[in-house]
């Protein structure tokens, strides 16, 4: 791969678009480019421009049921997982960077064309989130023996994260995915309990601690502060 390659993945990049191959060459050089990290910035801006300006209000009540269940939350369990702890310009034309702004417009725009409002509002979080200047997105591990994946988004400023799930098996009847935030000293139960009865997952959720690593569960639907199933996806921070 070229040096002008690398440059031009920057959009690629800032929306999550590019291959493991890509990725590596590419943050192998982000690191030294003041360039492709003003790049990756204005396109994490661009984004969230787009998306803000196809957004639709969250339900009323979703605060609600959010605050309710936060009330009710145990924040503390005794799971257990082992964690093996990681630490991760060229000038360019107006036409470069106007093309770049489209290609973001039409993924915008083909995940709020997927599900209506639904959509619209969990495109609206994950640009709000990803616009953040501390923002991280994780690709979690497949520990199962099924097809599907998952990344969580997250901003420790903002203190909210957003779980993207894709071409998943349903759980079985009466279960339901469910994230856990792991730091150093804890498991806590995100309570996302989703089903994936169409093969996706898309929620936002508050992030209260710094992660040191995600991890994904099948737990009864009906939610658990402990998490009783076997971790079939994990990615650490």
């Amino acid at each position: 791969m070229t040096d002008i390659d690398v440059h031009h993945l920057a959009a690629a990049y800032a929306l999550d678009a590019i291959d493991d191959r890509e990725r590596a060459a590419f943050e192998a050089h982000y690191g030294s480019c003041d360039v492709c990290r003003s790049d990756v910035l204005e396109f994490r801006q661009t984004l969230a421009h787009l998306a803000h300006a196809q957004a639709t209000p969250a339900p009323t009540a979703l605060k609600q049921r959010v605050m309710a269940e936060i009330a009710t939350t145990r924040q503390l369990s005794p799971m257990v997982v082992p964690i093996s702890l990681a630490s991760r310009r060229r000038p360019r034309s107006m036409v470069a960077f106007a093309a770049a702004a489209a290609a973001v417009l039409i993924v915008v725009t083909g995940v709020v064309a997927l599900r209506g409002d639904e959509r619209t509002t969990y495109a609206d979080d994950l640009a709000r989130v990803m616009a953040q200047p501390d923002s991280q997105l994780v690709s979690l591990d497949n520990n199962s023996s099924t097809d599907g994946s998952f990344k969580v988004a997250w901003s420790n400023t903002l203190g909210e994260a957003v779980l993207i799930g894709e071409n998943l098996p349903p759980a079985p009847d009466g279960k339901a995915y469910e994230l856990w935030l792991i730091t150093p000293d804890d498991s806590m139960a995100m309570y996302v309990l989703d089903p994936a009865g169409d093969g996706d997952v898309h929620q936002r959720l508050d992030a209260p601690a710094q992660p040191t690593a995600w991890a994904i569960t099948v737990e009864p639907e009906a939610g658990t502060p402990v998490a009783t199933g076997e971790i079939i996806y994990i990615a650490t921070v």
